[in-house]
């Protein structure tokens, strides 16, 4: 199997089609339908446990411009693609830019995604996602 890194595919990309349930705590989908983001055999989502601040600080590391670490792909079939590794922090991402939860501006204001200033919006979606494994076939 040939693994490489793709380093073309945007926040925004990701988060085309995200799917989350609130019942079962589980980021279930994104890339257009085409990412399993919780397979099965991964825990379910736990970044929201203690008050948001793991969720929280992924989103202000993108807005910091800090890279949020390699995520794993594993490719399943011709275009279906599942989460190895990175599954926390693509919820995280998913889940804020669906305003499930918020952050604090630089004055203390909560803050839902909906209501950022367009260029802080930009950061978050333009923002590249460094994923390593077997999709070579991965577009937005």
């Amino acid at each position: 199997m040939k693994t490489t890194l793709k380093t073309d595919i945007t926040v925004k990309d990701i988060c085309n089609g995200f799917v989350y349930s609130e019942l079962e705590g589980k980021g279930l989908f994104g890339l257009s339908g085409k990412l399993t983001i919780q397979p099965e055999y991964q825990r379910n989502y736990f970044y929201s446990s203690d008050n948001g601040k793991r969720e929280i600080a992924v989103i202000e590391s993108i807005l910091k411009r800090y890279p949020i670490g390699l995520i794993y792909f594993n490719k399943v079939s011709e275009d279906k693609f599942e989460v190895l590794d990175g599954q926390q922090r693509i919820t995280s991402i998913g889940r804020f830019v669906t305003d499930k939860f918020v952050i604090k501006d630089a004055n203390g204001d909560e803050q839902y995604f909906s209501g950022m200033a367009k260029d802080k919006k930009a950061i978050i979606l333009e923002t590249k996602l460094l994923i390593y494994g077997n999709p070579s076939r991965v577009s937005g």
